[in-house]
This record gives C-alpha cells, structure tokens and sequence, in this order.
C-alpha cells in the first residue's frame, strides 16, 4: 500500500565535533513524526545506502535515487555564535524521482511535505501530487553557500511561483532575516500563500489565514534539544489541517507535538499519538 504522507528532500549527514556523524534533514523529523503519529510514512529522497538503511527509519517507504555523495552539514561553534557549512551536496530531486505509482490521484497520496535543505527540491515536484494537500518549510531555499561553503542567507528567487501551489508554509522566526526587510518577506509570504504558519519557539506560532493573524500559544516543556523541533511541528500541523481542516486547531496539535520533541534529543523526541494527546490536556502557556 502507497504512503498516504509523503516528504520529500535530502537526508543529511551532520557531523559531530568527533568526527562522527548524526542523520538530519527536515525529511528525518517529517517521516519519523508521521510515522510515530500513526500515518503511513514515505520518503523521497536521494542519499546513499548506507543512510537510508539506518534503523531510526524502520517501516518508512524511502524512494528516490541511491547516490555515492550525502548532503554534508557541519556546525563550528564561535564565540559570537554558531557557523553552519555545507561540505557536500546530494544531487537535486526531481519530477522523474517521484515513483509513478504515488503520482496523480491514483497514488492516493494525501499530504506531500517539502523540506529541502539545501535548495534540492525541483519547484515542479508539486505537479506530481494534483490533489494532495502541499505543506512547505523553506529555509532550504533561503541559504547559499559560496566558494568556503559558509551558510548564507538569502533571498528566496522562486517563493511567488511555488507559493500559490502550496497549501500551508511553516516558517520560523530564525529563517527570516532580523532586519525590516526579514517582516517584509514575511509580509509577501503572507499574500502568495492561503495558510502560513509563523513559529516563534517557546511563545507558541501565528497563523495568518483569511486575511486574519491568530497567536495560538505554545505548551509547557523542559526544553533538553530544539532539534527538528520546526520539523516536527510542521509535519504535525500539515496532519491535523488535513483530518480536521481547521488551520487553529492544527496549530494547536502542533505546538503540543513540538513541546513533547524538546524534551529529549534528536530524533528520539519525536512523540507518539499519546503523548501529544497528553501534552493538549495541559494548559497552554499563555
């Protein structure tokens, strides 16, 4: 039976002070929360096999093509904060990598969640999934990384042609840039796309739909690692706006899907159905 949520970019190798590595990438957290969250899990991507067979991906369906070279992520850690460099990249996913059998309303593929990372998600991927709900977390598109493969921000080219083919975008405060022109883009976000998610950590989201802005608050947690926290909201919010259509509610379950991922680390936090079911009967913060 096809996946009925599908994410789509690269699986990373983030490397450790030891020289050892972690797997990352939004698609990680995305396919694990569905996964945890009782969905039907699957994955395109292109990564090696030695990543791909790992066993934190247990009963995801992973597609895709099979590469020699990872996505290569590396964090060096200043005293005025924290450098990020791209040591490698996987090649860009395309249309022809979505397997026929998912595509078109007969793939019965409900919710496509992309998560690139490092500008690997082919705009035209959306045309593969006509009737699926289309989630987005950009950050992926709003980073380069020139000649020492030092992270930069940048503007995002393409966000007025994918934007109106997206259903909801999940962005946080941390993707935009800290100065005016940061709630500028954040503004045109808001007219390209119907449903746009705004998370701002321990003080819950803002959702802007139907010309309204609603703070929906977080939930309490001891915060041990924010790893994937976006992530895992995202894929929990893409989840509950298609069983229950209601973009306030969904945000809601997702504020308590991301409290439950903080308090352990890395992909260990993701939480199950429970244990966001838990976290609702608390009082929210605010």
């Amino acid at each position: 039976m096809n996946p009925n949520f599908v994410t789509i970019g690269h699986i990373t190798k983030d490397l450790l002070p030891d020289g050892g590595f972690v797997p990352g990438g939004t698609v990680t957290f995305a396919s694990i929360t569905a996964r945890n969250l009782g969905q039907r899990a699957g994955m395109i991507t292109a990564a090696p096999r030695e990543l791909r067979q790992l066993p934190l991906y247990h009963d995801i369906d992973i597609r895709g093509p099979e590469t020699e070279v990872a996505t290569i992520f590396e964090n060096i850690y200043q005293p005025w904060g924290r450098e990020q460099f791209v040591r490698a990249t996987a090649p860009v996913i395309r249309f022809d990598d979505v397997p026929e059998e998912w595509r078109g309303k007969a793939g019965g593929i409900e919710i496509v969640h992309l998560g690139p990372v490092d500008q690997e998600c082919d705009p035209g991927l959306v045309k593969a999934f006509p009737d699926a709900l289309i989630g987005l977390t950009p950050q992926g598109f709003m980073r380069e990384w020139p000649n020492n493969g030092k992270v930069q921000a940048i503007e995002w080219l393409g966000a007025r042609e994918l934007l109106p083919r997206v259903s909801a975008l999940v962005l946080s405060a941390e993707d935009l840039p800290k100065s005016p022109r940061g709630q500028e883009m954040l503004q045109e976000f808001i007219e390209l796309c119907p449903i746009v998610a705004y998370t701002q950590g321990p003080r819950g989201c803002t959702i802007f739909h139907g010309g309204q802005a609603t703070r929906v608050p977080a939930y309490p947690a001891q915060e041990i690692d924010p790893t994937g926290a976006g992530d895992v909201f995202a894929t929990a919010y893409l989840l509950h706006l298609r069983k229950t259509g209601d973009p306030i509610e969904a945000a809601c379950f997702a504020n308590a899907a991301a409290a439950c991922n903080i308090e352990k680390p890395g992909a260990t936090g993701v939480p199950t159905l429970s244990e966001v079911e838990a976290r609702l009967r608390l009082t929210p913060l605010d």
